[in-house]
């Protein structure tokens, strides 16, 4: 059986696969910054990106989740249990996973929208500005890193039999949990740092070095919190 690419390299680096992407990513901004002149709009706009792609490719993978939620409309969910297979490349579609993924990404499609409305309300370019060669190719990387990341929890071995839609959602909508704990215990204490630095050194911080710093602590936290450490966070400040 051939081995996929992605287990090779974390193999050779001695880190788990899921490690790649935010580690690949991250590399790719600071690339970005140092030799691109990339600024913080183009950032946000990368970080925007990603949460979009995230989210639709695992409510995509919800469709396929044979297993029922366990609610209180757990035996209704064991009933329909009817699959649909429209494209016969796929996995069969189960039509009672709809209803939940219509409502969680309705809530989630409307935090989304907040944040992108204050994003555009203090950014005088256009989306197609933003949209640069580098910064598509970034993109389109995130898209193949998390495809793969699709494929490896719910379609390796028809795993999908074996997961529910609930478990494909938060998934796909772990990242906004991820970047409010980022802002917490990342960005504000990396603001006070950069501020005492510039007040202190004033000639040595440069706007470079300032998203370098953010962007490296950020991408440390993300690789962190590929594990099981976004519900640890969220359980202790509960």
């Amino acid at each position: 059986m051939l081995r996929r690419p992605e287990t090779e390299i974390a193999e050779r680096l001695g880190i788990p696969p899921d490690y790649l992407s935010p580690i690949g990513m991250h590399l790719l901004l600071t690339i970005g910054i140092l030799f691109l002149e990339w600024d913080v709009v183009e950032l946000i706009f990368i970080y925007l990106s990603e949460i979009v792609v995230v989210a639709v490719l695992f409510a995509i993978a919800a469709l396929f989740a044979a297993q029922p939620v366990e609610d209180h409309n757990a035996d209704k969910w064991r009933e329909e249990t009817s699959p649909v297979q429209p494209v016969p490349i796929l996995p069969p579609i189960y039509p009672r996973n709809i209803g939940l993924i219509v409502n969680n990404m309705f809530a989630y499609t409307v935090f989304f929208l907040f944040f992108v409305a204050m994003f555009v309300s203090v950014v005088d370019r256009s989306i197609s500005s933003l949209l640069s060669p580098t910064a598509g190719l970034v993109i389109l990387a995130i898209c193949v890193s998390q495809l793969l990341r699709v494929w490896r929890e719910f379609l390796v071995d028809h795993s999908y039999r074996d997961r529910s839609p609930a478990e494909a959602l938060e998934l796909g909508l772990r990242p906004v949990a991820t970047f409010v704990i980022i802002a917490v215990y990342v960005i504000v204490p990396t603001t006070v740092v950069v501020l005492t630095a510039a007040f202190v050194l004033p000639d040595t911080v440069s706007g470079p070095v300032v998203l370098v710093a953010y962007v490296l602590p950020i991408g440390a936290a993300r690789v962190w919190l590929q594990d099981d450490a976004v519900e640890t966070v969220l359980q202790h400040q509960d």
